[in-house]
């Protein structure tokens, strides 16, 4: 997570254009799509409030999105209940599942087990032919195998894209492992699989022009040199059916850095409060992005993600597979580390997931 200390923060942010920046936001297994209240949007909602006994279904009930429905002969069936992409493919990895560890929420940072989350990816930097050992610099979830979920942030460098990926070019290059527990140890439970970048796709409506607004679109994909070898140690986290607003506890896990201002070799893990957008605007000083961004913390601790966790997953139980996570936030940027009442940005997955799919499964 990039870290911005001491930084006045303007009262307003300048906002992309929806339509570039993300896919449409789908709900109601497909059958609805998330739209502004207006006349203009949702006509069919606007119109009918009266009728509505109970009130419309909301995506969003602070900024006033609502989930318009959907005339059936323009619904795209891809988008109904088990039959989107990374939802088959999640059923894939359930049944690939032997044994998992159970996770209970735990109060403040702690050290994760061996195996606990076996889609943890770090990455880092190293020369080629170099002996030394990377720089572990980011975080990532495997989603697929031969593909990790991470920030766009972490992918930004000094040279072309061509430059970097090239091994024959002098310059530092992006490795991934996968497997790991503590770096620093060889007697840790791990088993370690390390791979070389062959590409990587940073959002096109990615935006840092300027660092004191935060990102936009902070989202990307690194595809990996082979297809990982799913083990006990070594497995994929699914994508989000949906927004996950219903989760008010998430989990992060990550090498970032501690409270006593050193990188931690075993990763930890920490659960967090979700804010609701207006309390986060208001305790931050400046609007985020609430379609695409959503806030973590907590109230009353410490407990926070930090630099060395950004691209890294904040993440829940599945509702249907006892065994499998959900991704549903990729850490981002914050102000401070570890202050309590003040919660850190993160990018809400489930508004990428067709971006995603058209690049990992072609669909």
């Amino acid at each position: 997570m990039l870290v911005l200390p001491g930084i006045r923060w303007p009262l307003r942010l300048l906002l992309l254009l929806f339509s570039v920046c993300v896919m449409a936001e789908y709900c109601d297994n497909g059958t609805g799509e998330c739209k502004e209240l207006s006349p203009a949007e949702c006509p069919v909602i606007f119109h009918s409030l009266h009728l509505l006994g109970s009130g419309p279904k909301y995506c969003d009930e602070f900024n006033d999105i609502v989930c318009c429905p959907i005339p059936l002969n323009q619904q795209n069936v891809q988008f109904l209940e088990g039959s989107r992409p990374s939802e088959k493919h999640c059923q894939e990895y359930n049944e690939a599942r032997t044994a998992c560890q159970s996770t209970p929420f735990i109060v403040g940072g702690t050290k994760a087990s061996g195996r606990e989350f076996p889609f943890m990816a770090l990455i880092g930097t190293k020369r080629v032919n170099s002996s030394a050992p990377p720089n572990w610099d980011c975080g990532g979830s495997l989603i697929h195998p031969r593909f990790v979920l991470t920030a766009a942030h972490c992918l930004e460098t000094d040279e072309t894209k061509a430059e970097r990926l090239d091994p024959n070019f002098d310059s530092l290059k992006f490795v991934v492992r996968l497997g790991e527990l503590d770096y620093n140890s060889t007697t840790d439970d791990a088993r370690i699989q390390d791979f070389r970048v062959v590409n990587y796709i940073i959002h096109p409506g990615y935006d840092d022009e300027d660092e004191e607004r935060g990102f936009k679109n902070d989202i990307a994909l690194i595809e990996l040199d082979r297809s990982a070898v799913f083990t006990d140690h070594v497995a994929a986290v699914c994508l989000p059916l949906g927004s996950g607003n219903e989760n008010s506890l998430v989990t992060a896990a990550g090498w970032g850095f501690t409270k006593e201002g050193l990188k931690s070799s075993h990763l930890l893990k920490v659960n967090l409060q979700r804010f609701s957008d207006q309390d986060c605007q208001d305790r931050l000083r400046f609007k985020i992005e609430t379609r695409t961004q959503f806030c973590a913390g907590s109230m009353t601790s410490e407990a926070d993600t930090c630099n060395g966790d950004s691209g890294g997953p904040i993440f829940v139980q599945h509702p249907q597979y006892p065994c499998l996570k959900q991704v549903i936030g990729v850490v981002s940027y914050g102000l401070v580390c570890g202050s309590q009442g003040l919660p850190s940005v993160y990018t809400k997955v489930h508004l990428f997931t067709e971006w995603i799919e058209s690049i990992v499964w072609g669909e």
